[in-house]
């Protein structure tokens, strides 16, 4: 754009890499990345407290390119990502009018940030080792998804930042599987490249998954993210760059 926004730019690639890269934030360091985001989405004439001017201007950031998204502007579903990076949850929660977004409970109860994220994205916030909390999440998701015509929830169904290739089926909730059932809603699997502010993010929206069987839900879910992520070329999907927490099989995390 100009000399200004370069400066601002390389505040935020030097914020993001004294914090680690993209995967592994406090919420408070989340606070600095996003206040420094803001920043740059007015740089671009937008207003980063509305829905539409954050997703717009976080777009111009990193670049990202939505590859289907059309069909799914209007009606019910159940949006199912492979989560990759700390800042999957505020483009998920901004990428269609009416979201809601299933989030850590960290990034909730944190003021400041919760601040930040309430103008311009709705979060229902899960313990992940508490089973009463799960319970109602999946209660609020349905509600949501009942209450409008075009209502969508988001569930990062790994739990968790990691490589889908180090992710089995086993590793995959089956929550959103039960919101789809009970809500009448499809499971849209989508694959999200991580992050860039220097090449393509490519967001590819895939096929609504057919499964009659919660057994069968974490395999067929993988299957798909991984044809979305080949799906890609010109160039290839990037390999996500994960810090050592987040490069451990999920099965052996302490959440």
């Amino acid at each position: 754009m100009n000399e200004a926004y370069d400066t601002e730019i390389a505040k935020f690639n030097d914020l993001m890499k004294k914090y680690g890269g993209v995967d592994s934030y406090t919420t408070d360091q989340a606070v600095d990345l996003i206040e420094q985001l803001n920043v740059l989405i007015r740089m671009h004439g937008l207003d980063p407290q509305t829905r539409a001017g954050f997703f717009e201007g976080i777009c111009k950031v990193f670049n990202i390119e939505l590859i289907n998204k059309g069909s799914y502007e209007h009606g019910k579903y159940v949006f199912a990502p492979n989560h990759i990076s700390e800042f999957d949850g505020p483009i998920f929660g901004t990428i269609v009018p009416n979201v809601l977004v299933v989030a850590k409970s960290d990034w909730v109860s944190n003021p400041k940030l919760n601040k930040l994220l309430e103008k311009i994205c709705s979060l229902i916030s899960v313990v992940r080792t508490d089973k009463s909390s799960g319970m109602k999440v999946l209660m609020g998701c349905i509600e949501h998804l009942n209450s409008s015509p075009d209502g969508v929830v988001n569930i990062f169904v790994q739990q968790t930042i990691a490589d889908i290739d180090i992710t089995v089926p086993e590793d995959v909730a089956i929550g959103a599987w039960i919101v789809a059932q009970k809500a009448s809603a499809p499971v849209i699997p989508v694959y999200c490249e991580q992050v860039s502010t220097e090449h393509p993010t490519r967001i590819v929206f895939g096929e609504p998954i057919v499964c009659a069987d919660k057994e069968d839900f974490g395999r067929l879910w993988l299957e798909s993210e991984l044809a979305l992520r080949d799906s890609i070329k010109d160039p290839a999907a990037r390999k996500p760059v994960l810090c050592e927490k987040h490069r451990k099989p999920i099965s052996e995390r302490a959440f």
